[in-house]
């Protein structure tokens, strides 16, 4: 997942050609303070492509990036707008109204993005538990509800006692260390 976010496009005229731009900045409370535009043709790698360029950590970086300003850029050209990816934070009982609010405004707009939330971020959020909300966000992620959790948990107890028991029993069956009696020999 990029650790970046998409906030504009625009396209500017200079005399008979047009320029695409991409305003990108950091998720998180960097976003206010650091935002860039960028040339589209600057940041597009290029269609006939070696692999040995493909590998040089330039290449990788641009690679990586258009993965998420790609598919972006051809929902712009087409005129639609730019889709969020992932789950939207309105989805989610995990925020309220106000603080999807805040969240978006820090450009967090997804649950994954909430997931995935530095703790510098998470520290800096004006309500009350924020540090938690990555956790709760990562766990309604994976589908794990409390009831879930609970017949798990339950099935683990179900299977503490069962091995208890067996041990229970191995450890009277044991024979001591020794010879065994004359007895216990002649049985």
């Amino acid at each position: 997942m990029a650790d970046f976010i998409i906030l504009d496009f625009r396209t500017e005229y200079k005399g008979d050609k047009a320029v695409d731009y991409v305003l990108v900045g950091p998720k998180g409370e960097a976003l206010e303070r650091t935002k860039t535009w960028h040339r589209v043709k600057d940041i597009t790698p290029p269609e006939n492509l070696d692999p040995d360029h493909a590998a040089t950590p330039t290449m990788v970086d641009i690679l990586e990036r258009w993965k998420t300003i790609g598919p972006a850029y051809a929902a712009y050209k087409s005129g639609m707008d730019v889709p969020d990816v992932g789950l939207p934070l309105a989805a989610w009982s995990g925020v309220s109204v106000e603080q999807a609010a805040v969240l978006r405004r820090l450009g967090i707009k997804t649950v994954e993005d909430v997931a995935n939330m530095s703790e510098s971020t998470a520290t800096k959020l004006p309500f009350p538990n924020a540090r938690k909300l990555s956790g709760l966000a990562a766990e309604f992620l994976s589908g794990k509800s409390k009831a879930d959790t609970e017949a798990e948990l339950a099935d683990m107890r179900e299977k503490m006692l069962a091995m208890e028991e067996m041990l229970a029993e191995q450890m009277a069956e044991k024979r001591k260390p020794g010879r065994p009696r004359k007895e216990a020999e002649a049985a």
